[in-house]
């Protein structure tokens, strides 16, 4: 089916991702259908390209001041936000107990404001605009984002997790997460309460993997950029590790072989350092990714992933 498709039809959603589950031997099941969602639900614009998931072309903030008006939507009711749970109640029924859920709640609040913003502009904000302009749009994303996470947990999944690729060192320096984006996110794991939470950054984040685990994150979602042994090193098992084979040189240009092994090297680390670790992509796969590396990979999760500290 297309992307739009999968997007619009939970029950058609729901099945393929059951269905992959069985075919690839996941252990988690992870719901998400694209980064513009709760930006959508907001007020951007989105387009699906072709067959690849949606994207913001038009974002509706003119100026960082105007983010004070931006409405909270109602995950119920707005937007595509009540498809995404629906799928999360449907898979549930249809998997029972045999596979964990993560339901995503799309972007964190420094990602959000930038879809909402464009990131371009964002990114000038935060040197040109007073920074309480940009403070009050990230509070108003985190109450947005929250209420998805607490409705996705509320339809059956285990585990919620946000997105905030924007905060990554690939974009802002660590010292501009520290003050832009940390804080909302770990006020974001605060509102929560209870809930499992699961952060993701895209990129590079080597430098700023103490600042993740002091969100409060139970599971850290690491990108293939990141130095996965220093990392287990400075998380000292206070938290879960998802990561980080490489989707592109790895998973869709590797060959079963060469998955196999970078596998085999991500695990033998996280052996080394006791780590609690879950191994799974660094970041989004493709879907023209040979399945036979799929395969590989859980294959490989199976092989070497068991040692008896774990017992």
């Amino acid at each position: 089916m297309s992307m739009k498709e999968f997007a619009y039809h939970p029950e058609k959603a729901a099945q393929a991702l059951a269905d992959t589950a069985h075919d690839f031997g996941y252990d988690c099941i992870i719901i998400d259908f694209d980064t513009c969602t709760l930006a959508e639900a907001m007020g951007a614009t989105i387009t699906f390209p072709g067959d690849e998931p949606a994207r913001v072309v038009k974002s509706p903030l003119q100026s960082i001041q105007e983010a004070v008006h931006l409405k909270i939507p109602d995950p119920q009711r707005d937007g595509r936000l009540p498809l995404w749970l629906e799928t999360t109640s449907i898979l549930r029924r249809i998997v029972g107990d045999d596979f964990a859920i993560m339901g995503r709640a799309d972007q964190g609040p420094f990602g959000l404001l930038g879809l909402l913003r464009d990131p371009q502009m964002l990114m000038m904000d935060l040197i040109e605009q007073p920074e309480e302009d940009i403070f009050a749009g990230l509070d108003i994303c985190r109450t947005a984002g929250v209420a998805f996470a607490k409705a996705q947990l509320a339809a059956g999944a285990d585990i919620t997790s946000i997105g905030d690729g924007l905060s990554g060192e690939s974009l802002i320096s660590p010292a501009m997460y520290r003050r832009f984006s940390q804080p909302f996110e770990r006020r974001y794991k605060e509102q929560l309460g209870g809930g499992l939470l699961s952060l993701h950054i895209c990129g590079r984040s080597n430098h700023i993997i103490e600042d993740m685990v002091s969100t409060g994150s139970e599971v850290l979602e690491l990108d293939h950029h990141n130095d996965m042994d220093r990392s287990f090193g400075i998380i000292a098992g206070r938290c879960c590790v998802f990561g980080n084979i490489d989707p592109s040189s790895v998973l869709y240009s590797g060959t079963p072989s060469f998955v196999r092994e970078k596998c085999r090297e991500v695990i033998e680390s996280a052996k080394l350092r006791h780590a609690r670790f879950v191994l799974c992509p660094g970041c989004l796969v493709m879907s023209t990714t040979p399945p036979e590396n799929v395969q590989a990979m859980t294959d490989a999760a199976r092989e070497f992933g068991s040692w008896e500290e774990c017992a």
